[in-house]
């Protein structure tokens, strides 16, 4: 029997506790649409197009933290990461701290496909953008984000966020100097048994410019390869860069455990070495198989396999995930 087509899908890891219930229903409706159009494309295509088609569709939703959803840096400005990986052939490519795009996840493939590197970042990769005929996006920044970026800024200055507390001593101490929400990402395998990973992510709130995290860091926030399988990570990213998370998932994969026990000892080595409430990770063994773990409140997850009738979406550990 042959290995059945799987997408699975992430908009990220955190604590959804503290959104509403008609936010929450909002991620949920967009995860099962965004698992149903990709799966269309993984069977038409690749694993590899239907991944980066995924988190194309997540960064244009405005719902998820990456392209349109991006949060604000501390001076006021998106800066985004996005990275994509395919484990056919190891080729992998990675955009940084990128600006006044969209769609950094479509940028960070033709980096892969059409230059002899894997990560460029900032202005150089705007104008790599630009060359390959990507058209700049300035309406990334609105009202509604300068509005929430003061109401977070106020609570961190009053110590409220526990966040970042070394830069808030700089900030407090230099304040001319210049709700962390989460990355999204997407694993899949095709019928030729290619798996395939991307992930996009707009960093979190007040992040300092020129600050990268997992996400662009090959075997951090992604990773694939057809021998063991892939990862997508999603969280708190300089724990996950610290244990090169996705990395550590597909090694757990090629020394023969599936997906879902990978997914879960990868998690468990990051809450021992650096704490709890840190990521997430989905993945897709080599032969089909699919997992995920967490050790925050929740994370957004939808998976859509060949034969089911739609998607199974779930964001917190007690609501049903029923693949079948």
């Amino acid at each position: 029997m042959g290995i059945k087509p799987l997408i699975f899908i992430h908009g990220g890891a955190g604590n959804y506790r503290l959104f509403s219930e008609e936010a929450l229903q909002r991620r949920r409706v967009l995860l099962n649409e965004i698992a149903v159009k990709s799966f269309e494309v993984l069977i038409s295509k690749s694993a590899l197009d239907a991944v980066e088609y995924a988190v194309k569709l997540m960064e244009d939703s405005g719902a998820f933290n990456a392209g349109l959803g991006s949060v604000l840096t501390l001076n006021k400005r998106v800066e985004m990461d996005a990275g994509i990986m395919d484990g056919k052939t190891l080729n992998v490519g990675a955009v940084a701290c990128i600006s006044n795009f969209g769609n950094p996840i479509s940028i960070a493939r033709r980096i892969m496909e059409e230059t002899d590197h894997i990560l460029i970042a900032g202005v150089s990769a705007e104008r790599l953008a630009e060359f390959f005929g990507f058209k700049p996006d300035f309406s990334l920044i609105t009202e509604e984000k300068l509005e929430r970026f003061k109401k977070v800024y106020d609570a961190w200055i009053r110590g409220e966020r526990k966040r970042m507390l070394k830069i808030r001593e700089i900030v407090m101490s230099s304040p001319d100097l210049f709700n962390f929400l989460d990355t999204v990402g997407a694993v899949a395998i095709d019928s030729d048994g290619n798996v395939a990973s991307a992930v996009s992510t707009g960093g979190y709130w007040l992040k300092l410019p020129g600050r990268i995290g997992d996400v662009p860091l090959v075997g951090c926030g992604f990773y694939a390869d057809n021998e063991a399988g892939a990862a997508s990570a999603s969280g708190v990213g300089e724990a996950i860069a610290k244990v090169t998370l996705s990395k550590m998932c597909c090694d757990f994969m090629r020394n023969g455990f599936s997906a879902q026990e990978a997914c879960e000892k990868a998690i468990a080595v990051l809450t021992r070495r650096i704490g709890d409430n840190t990521a997430g990770i989905i993945a897709v063994d080599k032969t089909g198989g699919y997992g995920f773990a967490f050790n925050t409140a929740g994370m957004c997850r939808s998976i859509f396999i060949e034969g089911m009738e739609k998607p199974a979406v779930a964001i917190f550990p007690e609501e049903p995930f029923i693949v079948d």
